[in-house]
């Protein structure tokens, strides 16, 4: 080897070392820097020639700059934040379920039934008190409006998720534009080299954080093409090849009656495949929100205005009735009663109304019969307004809407009901306390509520009798089939229970992702963190190299100097 080959190697050392110091510094500068990936400087020796009988090599070459990460690793960090994403959401949506129900404070349903209650037992002692009577009404109505309140929180509640669903489909939308962009300039900068020879470290650093914030709003997998492009895939379908994107939509879909919006692909209207992240998780809290908690609500509602429907309707209040309209309709008045569209049940049996003469104080029961056995002949709602016709002192008719309306023909006269076998009464909502057909309308029933005494106390006629008031005050400690045998506040506390109980393991759940997801990303760190420690002898190694062959140099020009001049 010539003196002008070992000038020539070193220099090109003197080159490396200089490559090596500005990545040494590359990666101290950014050391503070979120999601940046440390760098490395990737070195080969040079082809080696022959030199006589001898084989020498040429010295040392940079091959390129690569990011030292574990691509496993990554890929599993991106599962675990996507499962710990889609849990965090739903634990926060849980809370704010718990919230909603505020069984922590004084104006949760639990105090609004027992203050119900207490009104009604109050009652009991002094019947013709009208201020108590008022004051059962108006603890009637907080309950129905906190029952309303809790039902419109959850719809609200259910609206802001279908918002959010809109607003993450544009932020999927956003990253994989940005990944294909950025699969697009590495590809170009790279010029298909491979990946251990990369030079396009800075781009693949912002490509990496996209990726990351994709995996916080979907489940993804990512495979790296040779070409230093990546594909991103969601289930069995890819949202990102090379620089294509497959942009997302959000589409209407009709669940048993409600209608939410569903993230969905452009081009096929297929469904989003979101097991994870913050989309599935959203996903999962609408669905408790509105089809778990929403139906129990309903079910608690429509159970207590059920029960306790069924107890007043056997009553009297105070003052009897001058004309009573039903607060539900058939949607057919000639079929039977029990296929005319009445959501609460009619049974075969009969029920009684009490006509009274206020002159002469004369009052005369009447046997209405509801038949329903199965027959042709069976009772319509025609019929009940033809048997009421057929009472002395009564007119009733069906209106085009499809209601009942029974009336005195004199003013003279008032009416009442009692012993309702057939539960005609509850299911039209005549002589009703409660009327509505979900939580979100439950209210009093406006007869009651615009005069207190109608309120139906007595079961001994219309006066100031309280032996329906004792029922109507134990309706809330009840067992009841259709809740399984527990009682109103027994179901009302189970829903309560079950949600505080999720909440906390759902916080479990989310610690449990969170320490891992932690544990990985240290992993992560430890290989592609920067050490400022193992730079700074880098650094060292790279200096005491240009030292070195700095001195070669000069050795060699010396000698060079020495033999131009024999």
């Amino acid at each position: 080897m010539s003196l002008f080959g070992v000038i020539q190697n070193s220099a090109n050392a003197l080159q490396v070392a200089e490559l090596g110091l500005h990545v040494v510094g590359n990666n101290v500068a950014n050391a503070g820097t979120p999601g940046y990936i440390r760098q490395e400087l990737n070195k080969a020796t040079g082809p080696a020639y022959r030199y006589g009988s001898t084989i020498l090599g040429s010295g040392v070459r940079a091959v390129g700059v690569v990011q030292k990460l574990d691509s496993f690793l990554l890929e599993r960090m991106r599962e675990v934040r996507s499962d710990l994403e889609s849990s965090d959401r739903l634990g926060q949506l849980y809370q704010g379920i718990e919230d909603i129900l505020g069984e922590l404070n004084d104006n949760d349903l639990s105090t609004k039934m027992n203050e119900f209650s207490s009104s009604i037992q109050d009652l009991l002692n002094h019947p013709g008190n009208d201020v108590l009577r008022r004051l059962v009404i108006e603890q009637g109505k907080s309950l129905a409006s906190d029952i309303r309140s809790v039902s419109q929180s959850l719809g609200q509640f259910g609206a802001n998720l279908n918002s959010e669903i809109s607003q993450t489909a544009g932020e999927i939308n956003r990253l994989t534009n940005r990944i294909a962009n950025l699969n697009q300039r590495i590809v170009e900068l790279e010029g298909g080299r491979e990946a251990k020879t990369s030079d396009a470290v800075g781009l693949r650093d912002e490509r990496i954080k996209a990726l990351d914030e994709l995996s916080s709003f979907v489940n993804i997998r990512t495979v790296e093409q040779e070409s230093g492009a990546v594909s991103v895939f969601v289930g069995g379908e890819y949202l990102v090849t090379d620089g294509i994107t497959r942009a997302v939509k959000v589409e209407l879909e009709t669940v048993d009656g409600q209608t939410y919006p569903e993230v969905r692909l452009a081009d096929t209207d297929s469904p989003l495949e979101a097991t994870g992240g913050r989309l599935h998780g959203i996903y999962s809290a609408r669905e408790l929100a509105v089809g778990g908690i929403g139906k129990s609500l309903d079910k608690f509602a429509l159970t207590l205005m059920d029960q306790f429907n069924s107890i007043h309707t056997q009553g009297q209040g105070a003052v009897g009735f001058s004309e009573v309209t039903s607060g539900y309709a058939t949607d057919d008045v000639q079929g039977p009663l029990d296929l005319a569209g009445y959501r609460v049940g009619i049974r075969n049996g009969q029920f009684q109304v009490q006509v009274s003469d206020l002159a002469s104080g004369a009052v005369v029961t009447h046997n209405i019969r509801v038949q329903l056995t199965g027959a042709t002949d069976d009772t319509s709602l025609e019929d009940i307004a033809g048997q009421l016709n057929a009472v002395s002192g009564l007119s009733a008719s069906i209106g085009n809407d499809g209601r009942l309306t029974i009336s005195a023909d004199s003013h003279k006269l008032r009416f009442s009901f009692q012993n309702d076998s057939s539960n005609f009464l509850s299911a039209a909502g005549i002589n009703s306390f409660f009327v509505g057909d979900s939580a979100s309308n439950l209210q009093v029933n406006a007869v009651v509520a615009n005069d207190p005494k109608m309120f139906a106390a007595s079961l001994t006629g219309i006066g100031l009798g309280t032996g329906n008031a004792v029922r109507l005050a134990k309706a809330f400690e009840e067992p009841l089939e259709g809740l399984g045998g527990q009682s109103l506040k027994q179901a009302h506390e189970d829903m309560v229970v079950r949600i505080t109980q999720d909440v906390s393991l759902q916080s479990g759940k989310s610690d449990g992702l969170r320490n891992f997801y932690q544990t990985l990303e240290a992993q992560h760190l430890g290989i592609s963190g920067v050490n400022l420690d193992e730079e700074a002898i880098k650094m060292i190694f790279y200096q005491r190299m240009f030292q070195a062959n700095s001195k070669i140099i000069q050795t060699s020009s010396e000698m060079l100097d020495v033999l131009v001049n024999l």
